[in-house]
């Protein structure tokens, strides 16, 4: 669950980058450099997302699908390896920067939460549990066709990283 909450955190720091793009390529690191997965997304013509996740071998380690309704909401649908739903996301944009995240499991029961604010090139985001409690951070720069996230724990210590690059 900690990995599908992380992975739906980089997809929506990096949902601008869909509009512009069929597909972008995320590859996640661990705190030592070491690469331990990607994720590949690209755009259908309605502005659906599809996300396949790898692991460091290459192998597919799930899927995710997001569609955007008419008020500017995301909906992100989880799917392991075998095609079962393990979880949901659903986040709503404001005009000021700040996107609001809930996450739930696959039977619907929220299981965390994340709060992004974007200014200019920067997204900083906070993640927290179901009850509330700050779980970790994000930092996001946005440079050209790229996108570099630090991710934090709930002390400050880096965990790991990410870039994301349009294809």
């Amino acid at each position: 669950m900690k990995n599908l909450m992380i992975i739906s955190m980089l997809l929506v720091a990096s949902t601008g980058v869909f509009a512009q793009s069929n597909r972008t390529v995320e590859t996640y690191k661990d705190k030592y450099g070491r690469v331990t997965g990607t994720a590949t997304s690209t755009t259908d013509s309605r502005g659906r997302v599809t996300t396949v996740y790898k692991d460091q071998y290459g192998r597919v380690t799930g899927t995710s699908n997001t569609t955007a309704d008419s008020n500017g909401k995301f909906n992100t649908t989880y799917k392991d390896r075998y095609g079962r739903v393990t979880g949901s996301s659903h986040t709503t944009n404001s005009d000021n920067g700040i996107a609001n995240t809930t996450y739930k499991d696959q039977y619907g029961r929220v299981t965390g939460s994340s709060n992004s604010r974007t200014s200019e090139s920067k997204t900083a985001t906070t993640y927290k549990d179901r009850y509330g409690r700050v779980t970790g951070s994000s930092n996001s720069r946005t440079s050209e066709s790229k996108i570099a996230t630090t991710y934090k724990d709930r002390y400050g210590r880096v965990t790991g990283s990410s870039t994301n690059r349009t294809k």
